[in-house]
């Protein structure tokens, strides 16, 4: 018996332990660990948990990106810990964990936020899964941009140029210059973003969609036109050893003197002016050759894991700060970002904030927004496609495009044969 009543005690305190982690603050995950991103993050979390008090939220940081996210939730939802919300991208990156049911639809939520209002329709499409919302928009950057050193520049008598003949022009002066002429970084990414441009004025925007859609084929005339002008432009004017830096690292080679351009999303103009490197002043940006009138973005929602009632309702709290003028706002200044919510003040961007949401109007006017297409593929076809691009980039080699071609083709007809692709 006093052995009996020894176990009632511990279960006693493990339930009350129990009660007081739910209790507690929730987890929001996210992979913002520095920098410009780490400021907004944390500058939004603070927001919205001075709105609600009685539902707190604490970042918890993923190190790496949303490939690796996607690897830390798989595991948590084996063991069933989820966070309260997490850091999402878009489209596939939903996708993949709503058909498993692990994700809360958020319809009622979009309805308190009127998100068929506040969000253009383009950004609602890639939040969608057969209709209903299971993320909530915050962070849209443009990425068909490229980033120059007005000093650099000015110094050697060049202005932006408008086609690819004028970048390979300027990256021809700038390297007789003794600077690197266009940055990059290592990483399944940034390579992959800088291919946007090429791929567009190779296929098209109808193309694009046709590959997002696995109708058009990596094999395709078009697509090795892409590839081709890719080497022969961005590739031929990379800088020495880019792939052993990271995105900050490039950066911080603009803003040292020793590299011109740097094609990166439009986040890279926080980070400018947290290194004292002043929009307008030191640094512009243009459209990088082909995406002249388009926008090319990339977005991250947040997303909400089934979960206990509480749980829920504090995640359901903090989308709905986060989705607020006010909250897209407090985030969107200190990231660099763009607020997907339209009724966000225009006053709160800088003069190169400012042009990105110009551009991003303009763009949704003429119907020629374009989703990351990483996120739009199946996802081991996107992962791969990234994979194989940065290998690319790295080594342009004949055989090297022969593997990329072969490679993505096949990923592309076991999805196609799969069912794996979706028109967004």
């Amino acid at each position: 018996m006093r052995n009996l009543k020894w176990i009632g005690v511990a279960l006693g305190m493990l339930a009350g332990a129990s009660a007081a982690r739910a209790d507690g603050p929730k987890e929001l995950w996210h992979y913002y660990a520095a920098g410009s991103e780490k400021a907004g993050i944390e500058a939004l979390i603070a927001f919205a948990n001075k709105q609600n008090p009685d539902n707190q939220i604490v970042g918890k940081v993923i190190p790496g990106n949303a490939v690796e996210m996607r690897r830390q939730l798989q595991t948590a939802f084996m063991g069933n810990t989820p966070p309260a919300a997490y850091q999402s991208s878009m489209a596939f990156e939903l996708k993949t964990f709503v058909d498993s049911g692990k994700l809360h639809d958020l319809s009622e939520t979009w309805a308190k936020i009127k998100g068929d209002e506040i969000f253009p329709e383009g950004v609602q499409r890639v939040v969608k899964v057969d209709g209903k919302p299971y993320g909530i928009p915050y962070d849209l950057s443009l990425i068909n941009n490229i980033f120059y050193s007005k000093a650099i520049f000015e110094k050697a008598g060049l202005q932006p140029p408008k086609d690819y003949e004028g970048l390979v022009a300027v990256c021809d002066k700038l390297r007789a210059a003794g600077v690197e002429p266009l940055g990059n970084a290592g990483g399944p990414f940034w390579s992959l973003y800088n291919f946007y441009a090429p791929l567009v004025s190779s296929v098209g925007t109808e193309g694009y969609y046709k590959i997002a859609s696995g109708e058009l084929g990596f094999d395709s005339p078009e697509f090795r036109k892409a590839l081709e002008l890719y080497r022969d432009t961005m590739v031929k004017c990379y800088a020495k050893n880019w792939s052993g830096k990271t995105w900050t690292q490039t950066a911080d080679d603009v803003v040292n003197g020793n590299t011109g351009m740097f094609m990166m999303g439009a986040w890279a103009a926080a980070y400018f002016k947290q290194a004292g490197f002043a929009p307008v002043e030191k640094f512009d940006v243009f459209p990088a050759p082909g995406t002249e009138g388009k926008a090319i973005f990339q977005m991250d929602a947040f997303a909400v894991p089934e979960g206990p009632v509480d749980t829920l309702e504090t995640a359901e709290k903090f989308v709905i700060s986060a989705a607020s003028a006010e909250g897209q706002a407090t985030f969107a200044v200190p990231k660099g970002s763009l607020a997907p919510n339209v009724t966000v003040d225009p006053s709160i961007y800088d003069a190169v904030g400012a042009k990105f949401a110009k551009q991003l109007a303009d763009a949704s006017k003429a119907n020629a927004v374009l989703p990351n297409l990483f996120f739009l593929l199946p996802t081991k076809v996107g992962t791969e496609l990234g994979v194989q691009l940065e290998k690319f980039a790295i080594d342009p080699s004949d055989a090297n495009e022969s593997e990329l071609i072969s490679t993505l083709e096949s990923l592309r007809q076991e999805a196609q044969a799969e069912g794996a692709y979706l028109k967004w």
